[in-house]
């Protein structure tokens, strides 16, 4: 009995999901009780206000049952914001890339990171590291640095640097590109035609940047595409080629590798949650990201520990990802027992960080 209450809690650490409303669910407080969870990620519908978001990243801290969770959520900027006021609000990162300052970048990062940190969080998905190659993406656009690889990188690593020193852990997404896409992968599974070639020479150049130059990166975000070019058989959240040969060997990538959300439609019309996340763990996932449903999030957890008791995934493979996600919180939290409100108030949307969102917008 010890021991499957301690495989649960291994699984329990592989794991980032999602609630509605503005404090945690019965539901979830109970999965957390059984099972240990690794994460939570947030968007606005949770967020009533600035001292309700305290409230509940409070809340949070105090789960996962003596490892406190990822508390996480996408903070781009542009129209991925999520925050309520006083939050200092960005303009798109494509502004990132038409002023191309690495000081700015810089200054932009630790700003967002000063902020998630004072007021409870932890993990951010951002930078996006998509090139901005298709004039008719639908989801990406704007939301990238630019079209240029070169610049994306060296602007990326500035902002996590910024990121970084403010205690906030970031995630590159979404490996190895949705920049070249005309579909979105919450609506239908996009295809990309791109070869290895050109994955080499353009979308993996921000990566390769972060991950051999600089050692910055903590987690990779995957994307639901297909390559077929490149695995044509599997989409990259559950491709052994994408994620085993080309980002682990091929890039020497030792972090985690995190799922887009599971309950999107790329997944759900295709695979199915259970299906995606077997493939997905047998590629090499660490981290599976369920975003809405408690029933998609239990099918993961039973999934996952059908696999570890089953003995179809080997027991090392299954230990190193489990040590992948305790050793990035090792190095990144602090502790944390409460949230200094009084700090938080202070310093979140002050006039010095309007200033750097302005200086941003205004191109300067």
């Amino acid at each position: 009995m010890a021991e499957i209450s301690q495989l649960k809690r291994r699984i329990g650490q592989r794991v980032i999901f999602g609630f509605p409303g503005t404090r945690i669910p019965p539901e979830l407080a109970r999965l957390d009780e059984e099972w240990g969870l690794g994460g939570y990620i947030l968007f606005k519908r949770n967020f009533e206000g600035f001292e309700q978001l305290m409230d509940l990243t409070e809340e949070l801290w105090q789960l996962g049952q003596g490892t406190p969770p990822f508390i996480s959520l996408d903070h781009e900027g542009g129209a991925v914001h999520r925050l309520p006021e006083p939050f200092t609000v960005f303009p798109d990162m494509a502004h990132m890339g038409q002023v191309s300052s690495v000081s700015v970048a810089y200054e932009v990062g630790a700003v967002i990171g000063r902020e998630l940190t004072a007021s409870g969080f932890n993990l951010n998905f951002a930078p996006v590291l998509d090139i901005n190659t298709h004039p008719d993406n639908p989801v990406i656009g704007r939301r990238a640095i630019s079209a240029d690889p070169n610049k994306v990188a060296q602007l990326a690593k500035a902002i996590v640097r910024g990121l970084h020193d403010n205690a906030i852990i970031a995630c590159g997404k979404h490996f190895p590109g949705h920049g070249d896409t005309r579909e979105d992968s919450h609506l239908t599974l996009p295809v990309c035609d791109l070869d290895l070639d050109r994955l080499k020479s353009t979308e993996l150049v921000p990566y390769r940047e972060l991950i051999q130059q600089s050692n910055l990166l903590d987690m990779v975000m995957t994307a639901h595409v297909r390559y077929p070019k490149v695995d044509p058989q599997h989409m990259a959240t559950t491709s052994r080629i994408i994620i085993q040969e080309l980002l682990r060997l091929e890039l020497g990538y030792k972090g985690l590798v995190v799922t887009d959300d599971l309950e999107m439609k790329a997944i759900t019309d295709t695979l199915g949650v259970e299906g995606a996340t077997r493939l997905a763990l047998e590629a090499g996932v660490d981290l599976f990201m369920v975003c809405h449903s408690v029933d998609a999030q239990v099918k993961v957890l039973e999934t996952l520990l059908d696999a570890a008791e089953t003995g179809r995934f080997p027991k090392h493979l299954w230990e190193r990802g489990y040590k992948r996600v305790r050793d990035v919180k090792a190095r990144h939290f602090r502790v944390l027992r409460t949230v200094d409100r009084v700090h938080a108030r202070e310093l979140v949307g002050n006039r010095e960080h309007q200033r750097i969102a302005r200086r941003l917008k205004d191109g300067k």
